[in-house]
């Protein structure tokens, strides 16, 4: 992830408190703290034709906007978080008011001494506040994370292997989900010199056995290519698909894992 400092003497005035010293005429310079030195702070934030989670879509095909924040330390430790709007969860029936998803994550990010790897190790938890309908299975999750990255030919392209696996008993609304998984392969292309990156992804859930003897397990993929205007600003378009059985992934009378051809801007601090 790209992080950048931001409002610096803001969060200096959270970490301690600044001495000051005059001698004659002379105000000696107040220099932030060292301890500011080992933590960065990014945030972002992004307005998307659609909200495509692992394939499918959480807003019926609706626009979304969704933001977040992170914090990390030069150890390689960090926590964000990150919001969407959604409404799978009213349309399917678990959750009489809910119209968010809150993101919440931590983990510990590093290079492995062998083949330039990069490791990435964490936990997520899915939240989505509001009022449950009585009965219903629970839609908030907890995912634990392992991931390998490694660039090629100079940068020329990077690919990232991820495995999540689910720790909680339910998870968006399906139960005796602890130990199902979720296995993503990315591939990052940078166009030569140009503001252009081409991505490629795809990914494999897994659902168990869900006592109704349907085969809710997927596979998704998608193709994305995104447009940077600097190093703040970007623009993409995105196809996704996937190979849901349509009985099961259909919600009032919508699939939820149809094609989607997107797009998106997007910002980042």
């Amino acid at each position: 992830m790209s992080k950048k400092l931001i409002k610096a003497a803001v969060i200096g005035a959270l970490f301690s408190v600044a001495t000051m010293s005059f001698a004659a005429d002379e105000v000696e310079d107040i220099k932030a703290p060292s301890m500011l030195d080992e933590f960065s702070f990014s945030a972002n934030v992004g307005l998307y034709s659609d909200y495509v989670f692992r394939g499918y879509t959480q807003t019926q095909n609706e626009p979304a906007i969704q933001g977040g924040f992170d914090v990390e330390h030069s150890s390689g430790l960090y926590v964000g978080t990150w919001a969407s709007n959604v409404d799978w969860t009213t349309a399917g029936g678990y959750m009489d008011k809910n119209s968010i998803e809150i993101d919440v994550y931590g983990g510990w990010a590093t290079e492995l001494p062998f083949w330039d790897l990069g490791f990435d190790i964490g936990v997520l938890q899915f939240l989505y506040p509001g009022s449950d309908t009585a009965g219903a299975v629970e839609t908030d999750a907890t995912e634990i994370y392992v991931g390998l990255s490694k660039d090629f030919l100079e940068g020329k392209f990077s690919v990232s292997l991820t495995n999540y696996v689910v720790v909680s008993d339910d998870a968006w609304g399906f139960s005796n989900m602890d130990g199902e998984t979720y296995t993503d392969l990315s591939v990052d292309v940078p166009i030569g010199s140009t503001p252009i990156t081409l991505s490629a992804h795809v990914g494999y859930q897994t659902f168990g056995d869900q006592g109704d003897g349907a085969d809710y397990d997927y596979t998704d993929w998608k193709v994305n290519a995104d447009y940077a205007f600097n190093d703040n600003f970007s623009a993409g378009a995105f196809y996704t698909d996937t190979d849901q059985k349509k009985d099961n992934w259909t919600v009032e009378g919508k699939f939820l894992g149809d094609s989607v051809f997107g797009g998106y801007l997007s910002a980042g601090f």
